[in-house]
């Protein structure tokens, strides 16, 4: 009988999944001797810093990790102290002040897409709740001395504990984020590759694309975010960075300039000559060889010998060849060269090569509404904790103050927030049972010895451990593990209480549980408003596309580059968008990908006018942009702009006057203006129809 996969994780560990196990009890059990030794107030809690900081067992990522949480927490204990220092007299505003400093941190953190920057934000308002609460509930001790004691306290056990994970990271088994980098590097290959050829295959279907696409996102968006913690990792983590930087850029390209051969093949096939029958089944002979070869270096073999094939093919065409069929040989060739870049940078990352492109990282795409919903849900839990704490005046309130909002923070960037949560809350009701009924009692008969402390404390911690070391059961561990220390609080003066225990207990798992009920009750944003925003902002870039002005608004080094950048995280979100539409109305993804290649098609027609072009042909050029991004809004409401087929019209002709331009250019681009009218018509054809059908439902 097959064991259940998260069984397996536990019961038949990997050699991987044990040393990260091991690395993490030696972390802990470090941090928590250094602290005793120190005589800090609460041990635990550099424990918990140790944990966090073991998620990612990469070593760049974990020193990445490290600079984020000091920083998250020294910026955090700055504002304890400051709210403190103006509002300890009112408890009631200085709650208040501390629920809008973590709805601040909370949304901001939903601005970044790396997991260790979301991690320093929630540092920030996590250590600042610490210091607040504590000196809050304990009046005794709100002496200015005593404040600062508390801060120091806290800001002491949690950096100890980042010290300690990071050291023992580095120090004891290291694994490279390099290794990782290769892993990312391979899968996003791969996914493009099956990308390619799904486009091409005449029995593919939509949702089969629109999967893939998904895939592929998500591979590349994997390779980007961690390619920031390579730079700790040696003087060649830079290049290869960067190489990881080409490869996410290369990739976007890939899947853009594919479709517009895939669109023509199914949409229409009266427009296939002879030659372009020829081009595909080349191209998918090609993609599927490439995929199905085990090495990289026979992939760049064959796609250098795809390119040698199209050059021939593309010189041996009849002089009438038709200005359609000349501008997707172009458009071939480019995607061809993209791939190889894609293979280079492949390579440069395997064997530490230096890598001459400098292109700038994918943005996260930012927007106000999806950072206050964030906000919201996060300042929500903790307010509905503080109101507890408040009108009980309990002890165990405090804790509902604690991990739940950092949860709320920590899991609000994952696609199934409230499902992790959902694990989160099971594995979390049996931290009480672990410490009450086997930690606490042995623990009780040790007197003073601290290797037998570690050895009882880190046996259910080795487990939860062994769940965090993979993505399928790490919402299962850290829902045992942060709890289940910080209810035993192992220190120097341990109490024993069983009423402490099992009452944290049941505020931890209620508080984990408020916080599941809140990414049930306030969801992302993923309606209307919000795809109205991301089709508008890619429309607002599209009108900066060879426009010389734009470089003194703010928007300079306007290239391929810039626009993938941007659009990157806005296909994301459009994927999301899609998820909550029936499967008939699923056309946003196809009109971010529609709008990623509308950038790069422009700004090649951009180059070619430009070149040598009188004043008249400049301002066609601007004024055929700017009709080219009010086209693609009205496609996105299912209806087609004439002015965009009467303004490239103007253009031709303003081509031909020009004199600045060889015919064979002005015919490439008459192709490009009539494929870009073409899937206009389409796009808009087809939100028509999603849209008469929902009418018919409703």
């Amino acid at each position: 009988m097959k064991l259940d996969p998260r069984l397996a994780v536990l019961l038949t560990p990997d050699r991987q999944s044990v040393l990260f196990a091991t690395k993490g009890v030696i972390a802990m059990a470090l941090a928590l001797y250094l602290s005793m030794l120190l005589q800090l107030d609460r041990p635990y809690w550099a424990l918990i810093s140790a944990v966090f900081l073991q998620v990612r067992p990469e070593t760049g990522l974990v020193i990445e990790k490290g600079f984020c949480q000091i920083g998250g927490t020294l910026v955090g204990g700055a504002m304890g102290l400051l709210i403190l220092a103006w509002l300890l007299p009112y408890p009631a505003l200085a709650i208040g002040a501390l629920t809008l400093w973590i709805g601040l941190n909370a949304g901001a953190s939903a601005w970044v897409r790396q997991a260790n920057f979301i991690y320093g934000f929630a540092m920030a308002g996590i250590t600042a709740t610490l210091i607040v609460v504590l000196a809050i509930a304990d009046p005794a001790n709100t002496s200015s001395l005593g404040i600062f004691h508390i801060a120091n306290a806290r800001v002491s056990e949690i950096v100890l504990g980042a010290v300690c994970a990071t050291l023992v990271s580095s120090l004891l088994w290291p694994v490279r984020v390099s290794g990782l980098l290769k892993e990312h590097a391979r899968t996003a290959l791969n996914q493009t590759l099956a990308y390619l050829e799904l486009e091409l295959d005449p029995s593919g279907t939509h949702a089969k694309r629109h999967n893939q696409v998904d895939a592929l996102l998500q591979g590349i968006f994997a390779l980007s975010d961690d390619s920031s913690a390579v730079h700790y990792e040696g003087s060649h983590g830079p290049g290869r960075a960067r190489a990881a930087t080409v490869i996410c850029h290369k990739t976007l390209s890939l899947v853009a300039r594919i479709r517009v051969i895939g669109r023509l093949m199914r949409n229409h096939d009266e427009l296939l000559t002879p030659a372009l029958r020829d081009l595909l089944d080349a191209l998918r002979a090609a993609f599927q060889r490439m995929r199905e070869t085990p090495s990289a270096e026979q992939a760049m073999k064959e796609a250098q010998a795809l390119r040698q094939q199209l050059r021939e093919a593309r010189g041996e065409q009849a002089e009438d060849a038709p200005p359609l069929q000349r501008r997707f040989f172009q458009v071939s060739q480019n995607l061809t060269s993209d791939l190889i870049l894609a293979l280079e940078a492949n390579r440069a990352l395997h064997f530490s090569h230096e890598v001459q492109l400098r292109p700038q990282g994918l943005r996260p795409y930012r927007d106000l509404q999806i950072a206050s919903a964030v906000g919201l849900r996060s300042a929500l839990v903790f307010a509905l904790a503080a109101g507890l704490w408040v009108g009980t005046a309990s002890p165990m309130a405090i804790m509902l103050m604690i991990m739940p909002v950092m949860f709320t923070i920590l899991f609000a960037r994952l696609p199934e927030p409230d499902q992790v949560l959902k694990r989160a809350t099971f594995s979390s009701v049996l931290a009480a049972p672990v410490a009450l009924f086997f930690t606490l009692p042995l623990l009780a008969l040790n007197n003073g010895n601290f290797p037998l402390l570690i050895l009882i404390l880190g046996a259910p911690l080795f487990v939860g451990l062994l769940a965090i070391s993979k993505r399928l059961t790490l919402p299962l561990g850290l829902g045992f593990c942060t709890p289940y220390i910080i209810l035993v609080q192992p220190g120097n003066a341990m109490d024993f209480d069983v009423a402490r225990v099992a009452s944290n207990g049941l505020a931890i798992t209620v508080g984990i549980a408020i916080a599941f009920l809140m990414f049930r009750l306030i969801t992302p944003p993923n309606g209307p408003n919000l795809r109205r925003r991301l089709i508008r902002q890619t429309a607002t870039d599209l009108t900066l596309m060879g426009n010389p002005s734009a470089a003194t608004s703010g928007a300079a080094n306007i290239n391929e580059e810039w626009f993938n950048a941007r659009m990157a995280d806005r296909l994301r979100w459009l994927t999301i968008c899609d998820k909550a539409l029936p499967e008939a109305q699923r056309h946003f993804t196809d009109l971010g990908l529609t709008g990623l290649n509308l950038g790069q098609v422009s700004l090649w027609i951009q180059s070619r006018l430009r070149s040598n072009a009188p004043p008249a042909l400049l301002d066609s050029a601007d004024r055929w942009q700017l009709a080219l991004a009010a086209a693609y809004q009205a496609c996105s409401r299912g209806t087609v702009d004439e002015g965009f087929r009467q303004q490239s019209e103007r253009l031709k002709l303003d081509m031909d006057d020009a004199g600045n331009l060889a015919q064979r250019d002005r015919e490439l681009i008459a192709g490009a203006l009539e494929r870009i009218a073409l899937t206009f018509e389409r796009m808009a054809f087809r939100l028509t129809e999603a849209q008469q059908s929902r009418g018919v439902a409703a």
